[in-house]
């Protein structure tokens, strides 16, 4: 019989043919149902991006590594459990199948680490549309160069935290030197989890002092917070670390932690492409968005009634710093009015009906249509 990496307990009867898995099921129903949710997410935001919106931008392609990554990812670790590995006692893996799986183990935590830097990049690549305030920018930035700063740290440690480099999957291997990998893990975790609850805090006073509705601030909030809805995740992972840091048994021991990861990464991909499916589902289903759409203005007119009364209010946004979300960008922009030219991202929504009145629903009385004026903007 083929030697293991750690003796069975006493009394119990080792199957290398058939070892005992737990969980698995769990692992094959998320990467293949959660997979294909978040590739149809992704293909939504795409699509969104390139027929109705400016065209692909740099928060897209960083999305796009970060499902690449989360895909390599689970394939790897089904692979894996499909082979007996992941998701085994130790004991019952021949050394050789020990050594792959702790190889595929080594791969897909730096593997990992670029997906979770990746999505944090796009969201913060996404917030520099939001506003032109400078506090808000440079708030940003800073986000931008702690992300990139510890992923790139982080993803070269996991990588190199062993000399000789292969003593880090290699057991046979009794020279050199190992960094404590149980430190390593846990500053990931913590990481991860403040970087998560900045990226959900740092767009808040944007929205507190928007000019909108409750209703609407309670639904630009939601949006945000769905989208951090990985801080969970992280810190359910967190939890579930130190007793896999000390277990002596860490294929079996790791399988619960491992389907939250594989969740944490579908939802990386599925919560980072949300701000794009009302702007979809207008164009295809405007109907059960509420808004009414004219075919022909997708070929560069756009119609849009707004009502007299709002001039005053109109003007006095263009002193704000702050503008309501409006149907168009879509949470793409929070610029004052001034610079709306520039940065507008309009160019989805033919259709905006604006009330007459106090009522929203008077588009049709007298009184509606004297106080309502058309405009006409004409893109090249």
């Amino acid at each position: 019989m083929p030697a293991s990496v750690i003796p069975p307990p006493p009394g119990v009867t080792v199957d290398f043919d058939h070892p005992r898995q737990q969980k698995v099921l769990e692992h094959y129903l998320i990467f293949g149902i959660g997979g294909t949710i978040a590739f149809i997410a992704l293909c939504q935001r795409f699509y969104t991006k390139i027929f109705l919106s400016k065209g692909l931008q740099i928060d897209d392609d960083l999305t796009h590594h970060s499902q690449v990554a989360s895909v390599v990812t689970q394939a790897m670790l089904v692979a894996s459990i499909a082979e007996g590995g992941m998701c085994a006692h130790a004991w019952e893996m021949p050394l050789s199948r020990f050594v792959k799986y702790s190889i595929d183990v080594y791969v897909t935590a730096p593997v990992y680490m670029l997906c979770n830097g990746f999505t944090k990049l796009s969201l913060l690549t996404f917030y520099l549309h939001l506003s032109p305030q400078r506090w808000f920018r440079i708030c940003v930035w800073i986000g931008i160069v702690v992300v990139s700063l510890y992923s790139g740290c982080i993803t070269l440690l996991m990588l190199f935290h062993c000399n000789p480099v292969r003593k880090a999957f290699d057991f046979t291997i009794n020279d050199g030197k190992c960094l404590d990998v149980a430190v390593l893990y846990i500053a990931t975790a913590v990481s991860n989890i403040a970087t998560d609850v900045m990226l959900f805090i740092l767009p808040m006073p944007m929205i507190f002092n928007l000019r909108m509705k409750i209703a609407q601030k309670i639904g630009a909030m939601l949006i945000f917070g769905i989208g951090s809805i990985t801080i969970a995740t992280s810190i359910i992972r967190l939890i579930l670390l130190p007793k896999l840091l000390t277990s002596t048994d860490p294929s079996w021991d790791a399988a619960p932690a491992n389907i939250w990861t594989f969740i944490e990464g579908n939802l990386f991909v599925i919560c980072g492409s949300m701000p794009t499916l009302r702007k979809f589902f207008k164009h295809f289903a405007p109907k059960l968005m509420g808004t009414s759409v004219n075919p022909s203005s997708y070929g560069g007119v756009y119609h849009a009634s707004y009502a007299n009364q709002q001039s005053h209010n109109t003007k006095s946004r263009a002193r704000s710093q702050y503008q309501q979300f409006s149907d168009q960008n879509e949470m793409h922009t929070f610029h004052s009015d001034h610079k709306r030219g520039m940065d507008d991202d309009s160019a989805f929504t033919s259709v905006v009906v604006a009330t007459g009145g106090r009522d929203s629903a008077d588009d049709m009385s007298q009184k509606a249509i004297l106080q309502t004026k058309t405009v006409t903007i004409q893109r090249d």
